[in-house]
Formats: structure tokens, C-alpha cells, sequence
């Protein structure tokens, strides 16, 4: 059956060579078949690899799992709605989070379901605002995790579990459910505590893969979507996606092309969408950084940066751009047009509808899979996650030793805005500079560091909202204009979870502003040493010291006199920096 839900279009430009290349190698080394038949070899040979492969293959059947578990997940809301739930916040990180924020976003609940939102920070004023919203007697909760240990998402269950009994609602345990592996910590603590449900997905599917399984599907059944729905389009998807014959697998093309431009240089996919399409773009992202950035190589996704000119973009980029049929967006037509009379390579997606985002979570899955082979990668395991949540743990064990966090003083302050940088970085920012350069000064030297290829991502470590949202935007495009590289932009600890380990293992590219800020109020984790706020300054210290020690340039910027204003200072400084003729940085 052709799906008919989606259209592809690839306008291939400088790697049109390239891609054909791409497509001819991996049907000659019979790829899909491969990939149905459960080949793991098709990615790696060694025995390690091979055993990690074979068991995060389950998402190829997910769509037919789909469809035999809509009945139960149907009961399942029907039961959640009956009991007088008007609101479910779900607690997940990653995997567990990204795909029921599409959902939430993206497509439309169905009447009188309840609301859903999704906490994934342990910023203090995020774990604010989410309690603040959630009418605890009127509240649902999610607790999603597939290895049931995420610190993350321990700590803010800890937290909700505690309002809960605080307040003496009747039967605490019966308002949470847990979504979490076959023998998990959480699936103990979920019987011990009395959950109302445990769903436990299948083992074989690995948690970036996981959106049309239990992850995703508990959110969307609460949303009162239409579960059929999503599971036909998925099941569409997937007969295209396993199709042998190039011109009527659009998944295969799209891999091929995304893994080709990568080898050939031109490593940054920039993801237009639509506004209604944005959160779509958090997941790819996670996707295929967390796939394909390994091994020294990747695909450095570019989401949700701010469009410009054509001649604003590098020729390291490709792009991709993803529509509704029939929904106008006049930016993203102009640039499109643009981006085809310079020549530039990229692919255009258009969906029939909103519920099409099912196919296109595998479709994207098969895509990111095949671009692993064409970068001779394996795209499921990820080997640089653990480090930054083991220097979390060291960072935490010495607070508790010292009293204080491992933290250092600043170089220097401007502003309301704190500068912390390394012994190796410092001196290379500030030769010839006065003894306290101002914000703009170090900036200037900082954007200096900029090679061939290379990308800048400001990381921030503060609630996600309107006004931070808008000021990121601004510095995005002035960087981007500015320098004609990529800005990427992400909030910690979530960006750990998702594009974290291209960071660390992917190419050896990146440049990093990493923004902290003082918590104006500081909340307690139930029955642990420390605060969210600690835990949030371990993480944001933590992944510094991994960045750092693979001599990626970077800074933290600690915002002491509020948020709003500390981003408009670094706003206006980065402005300044960009204006100004740039001063090379000491080698």
C-alpha cells in the first residue's frame, strides 16, 4: 500500500554524486532486507557491538505492537478520566519525555481529555512552575524511565510523591503510574509504593526509539488521541520504510543523503519547520545526535534556529524542512526558494496531517538507522551518557564531603554576569586584555576560536519560558549572521539526554556557552542531601569538565542579578563582540 500521507522531495544539488553513491552501496549490500531480517552485522562485526544491536531492534514492530495494545491503553485513559483526572504531568527525561511533548504539542487532544505537560528539568523554578500548575487533587502522574535509575526523574517523584501525602489525598499511590523496563529499579519502587499501573515496555527497544511504544503511547491515549489513527500511518511507514526498491523508500533516501553530506563534510542538518512542527524537531534531534554522534563522526542536527538568508548559512549545511500540506509559512517558503537557486542540498518533507507525526517517528528512526551504516557507526548504544552522570555523582559526593560545590572563582564579572573558564582557556582569552576584561572584550576573543566546520551551542541551565526562548533566538541569529556558523541552543539537563553526546563523542567541532543562574528560591529532594538546585549546578559543573577535557572552548556564564537581565547583558555583549573586528585568541 503507497503512503500516501507524505511527500519527500530531494533536491540533492553538490552531493546529488554523493548521495547516488550512498544508495547504490546500500542496496548492493542488500540493506533493508538486512535491517528486517534483524542483521545486526549490517552496522558492526565485533561481538559487542553485534549483542547490543540485537536487542534494540524491537522498534521495527512497534507499529503492530501499536495496534494490539490500543485496546488496553484505551481502558487505561477511559479508567484515569473516570476517576475525575483533568491534568497528568508526566516525569521522564530524554526518550521518556521528548515523544509525548511532540504529541502534547503537535496534534490536538481529544474532547475532554485531560491536560498534559511534561517536566524534564530539575531547575528549581521549572519544578515551581510544574507544581504550581498541577491541582494535586486533580492530578495524574507519569513516571517514565526505561532503566527506572534517572536521578532526574528519582528525584522529581520524590518530590510530587511527597505533595501528594503532604496534602492526605486518599490511596497516593493509585495517582501515579510507572513506564519503565522489565526489571527496573522503577518497576520495584512502582509495586513497593503502590502505583496504580506499571507498563512495561519491551526490552528490545532502545529509549531514543521509543516513541511509538509504551513511552509515547501512555501520553497519547491520555490525550484522547486517536490510537488507530497513529498506528495506521505508523504501519504505512513502515511497509515504505522496509521497501528493497530506493525510488519507494523515502527513509532510505533520507538516510543515505543525511549520512553522505556527513562523510562529505557538510555535517550540519538544519531543521526548518513550520511553528506548529517545532517540538518535532526536539526529537529528531535527539535522534540522530544521540545515533549518529560517535566515533569522532555525526550528524550535528541544527534545531530550531532562527531562519535567515541563504547567504547566511555555511557550506558545511544541508537541510531539511518539514511542513503541514496546506499550512502557509511565507519565512520558510522564501528561504526554500533561496535555498534552491544557490544550489544548496536538501530535502523536503510535507505531511498530509497532524497525525502523520506517527510515520514520521519511523520513518525518521529507519532514516537515522541507515545513516549509521553509511558512517560505519552503531547507532544504538550511546558510550559517552554515563560520563557526564558519573561526574554529576562525584561532583554530589564532594558536596557532601565539603559542604560546597567544586565550583572555582571567576575571571571576571560584568554585568550582573560571572565568567568562569578554565587554566587552559583564560590566558588565550585574555592576552594583552586588562586585568578584568569586560563581557564583550572576552567574547570577542572567545568567538575568535572559531576553525572551519565549527558550530557554537549555547547550553542553559534555567527554566525554559517565553522570555528565555526570545533572547536565545536573538543570539542565535546575530552568531549565525555574524560568523556564518551554526548556533545551537539547548537546556540542561534535558540537552544531556538528547544532543549530550554528539557533543562528547561526535565530531571534534563545538564551540560552548554554558549559562547558569542563582536560583532565586531552591526546592528540597524528599529523603535525599541535596537540593534541586544542587543537583542542576553539579550537572551544568559536570558536563563543563567533560567539554573542557576534549579542548571544546568553554565558557560559563553565571548570571547573578536574574535571568531576564543576565541574558539581555549577554545579548548585548555578544552583539558587541560580533560588531567589532574580530581579535584573534592567544594559540
Amino acid at each position: 500500500m503507497a503512503n500516501s500521507f507524505v511527500r519527500q522531495t530531494e533536491h540533492l544539488g553538490a552531493l546529488e554524486s554523493a548521495t547516488r553513491d550512498a544508495i547504490r552501496s546500500l542496496t548492493d549490500a542488500d540493506a533493508i532486507a538486512r535491517v528486517a531480517a534483524r542483521g545486526a552485522n549490517l552496522w558492526k562485526d565485533d561481538p559487542a557491538h553485534v549483542a547490543i544491536i540485537r536487542n534494540r531492534l524491537g522498534w521495527l514492530d512497534a507499529p503492530e505492537w501499536l495496534r494490539a495494545h490500543a485496546d488496553e491503553l484505551e481502558r487505561f485513559s477511559s479508567e484515569v478520566r473516570a476517576d475525575g483526572f483533568t491534568h497528568v504531568l508526566l516525569l521522564g527525561m530524554g526518550g521518556s519525555s521528548l515523544a509525548p511533548e511532540v504529541l502534547q504539542r503537535c496534534l490536538r487532544a481529544g474532547p475532554g481529555a485531560p491536560t498534559l505537560d511534561v517536566l524534564d528539568a530539575t531547575d528549581p523554578a521549572a519544578v515551581g512552575s510544574a507544581q504550581a500548575a498541577a491541582k494535586l487533587e486533580r492530578t495524574f502522574f507519569l513516571v517514565a524511565s526505561k532503566s527506572g535509575s534517572t536521578l532526574e526523574t528519582r528525584s522529581q517523584y520524590r518530590y510530587f510523591r511527597s505533595l501528594v501525602e503532604k496534602a492526605g489525598l486518599a490511596a497516593p499511590g493509585t495517582r501515579f503510574a510507572a513506564i519503565t523496563d522489565p526489571g527496573s529499579s522503577l518497576e520495584r519502587l512502582a509495586k513497593e509504593e503502590g502505583f496504580r499501573r506499571v507498563f512495561l515496555n519491551p526490552k528490545d527497544i532502545g529509549g531514543r526509539y521509543s516513541a511509538l511504544s509504551y513511552f509515547g503511547m501512555v501520553p497519547a491515549a491520555l490525550l484522547g488521541l486517536d490510537l488507530d489513527a497513529l498506528a495506521t500511518r505508523a504501519e504505512l511507514a513502515r511497509q515504505e520504510s522496509l521497501s528493497p526498491v530506493p525510488d519507494k523508500n523515502g527513509a532510505l533516501r533520507l538516510g543515505a543523503f543525511l549520512g553522505a553530506a556527513a562523510r562529505a563534510g557538510r555535517d550540519k542538518m538544519t531543521l526548518l519547520t513550520t511553528p506548529a512542527l517545532r517540538p518535532l524537531g526536539y526529537w529528531i534531534e535527539q535522534l540522530v545526535a544521540e545515533s549518529t554522534g560517535k566515533e569522532g563522526t555525526g550528524i550535528v542536527p541544527v534545531e530550531g534556529e532562527p531562519l535567515g538568508a541563504a547567504h547566511h548559512y555555511g557550506a558545511d549545511r544541508v537541510f531539511v524542512s518539514i511542513r503541514l500540506e496546506g499550512e502557509s509559512d511565507l519565512d520558510l517558503e522564501r528561504l526554500e526558494t533561496e535555498l534552491g537557486r544557490a544550489g544548496m542540498s536538501w530535502v523536503s518533507i510535507v505531511l498530509a496531517d497532524r497525525d502523520q507525526i506517527a510515520g514520521e517517528f519511523y520513518r525518521w528512526e529507519m532514516a537515522t538507522a541507515i545513516a549509521g551504516v553509511v558512517l560505519g557507526v552503531d547507532p544504538f548504544d550511546e558510550p559517552n551518557v554515563q560520563e557526564s552522570k558519573d561526574n554529576t555523582q562525584a561532583i554530589l559526593a564532594e558536596f557532601e564531603r565539603t559542604g560546597s560545590m567544586p565550583e572555582g572563582a571567576s575571571r571576571t564579572r560584568d554585568e550582573g554576569v560571572h565568567v568562569f573558564a578554565d587554566d587552559a582557556l583564560w590566558p588565550r582569552l585574555t592576552t594583552g586584555l586588562p586585568g578584568h576584561p569586560g563581557l564583550g572584550a572576552v567574547l570577542q576573543r572567545f568567538v575568535s576560536l572559531r576553525r572551519p566546520g565549527e558550530y557554537l551551542s549555547i547550553l542553559a541551565y534555567l527554566e525554559r519560558t517565553a522570555a528565555t526562548e526570545a533572547a536565545f533566538a536573538l543570539m542565535r541569529r546575530a552568531v549565525r549572521n555574524g560568523l556564518r556558523i551554526p548556533a545551537l541552543q539547548g537546556y540542561g539537563p534535558r540537552y544531556l539526554h538528547s544532543i549530550g553526546q554528539l557533543y562528547k563523542g561526535g565530531p571534534r567541532t563545538g564551540m560552548f556557552l554554558i549559562v547558569t543562574t542563582e536560583d532565586e528560591r531552591d526546592l528540597p529532594v524528599p529523603g535525599s542531601p541535596y537540593t534541586f538546585g544542587r543537583i542542576k549546578s553539579a550537572q551544568a559543573l559536570g558536563d563543563l569538565a567533560s567539554l573542557a577535557s576534549r579542548d571544546k572552548p568553554t565558557l560559563r556564564l553565571h548570571l547573578t542579578a536574574g535571568v531576564e537581565p543576565g541574558l539581555r547583558a549577554i545579548g548585548a555583549a555578544l552583539e558587541r563582540a560580533l560588531a567589532a573586528p574580530l581579535t584573534e585568541a592567544a594559540p
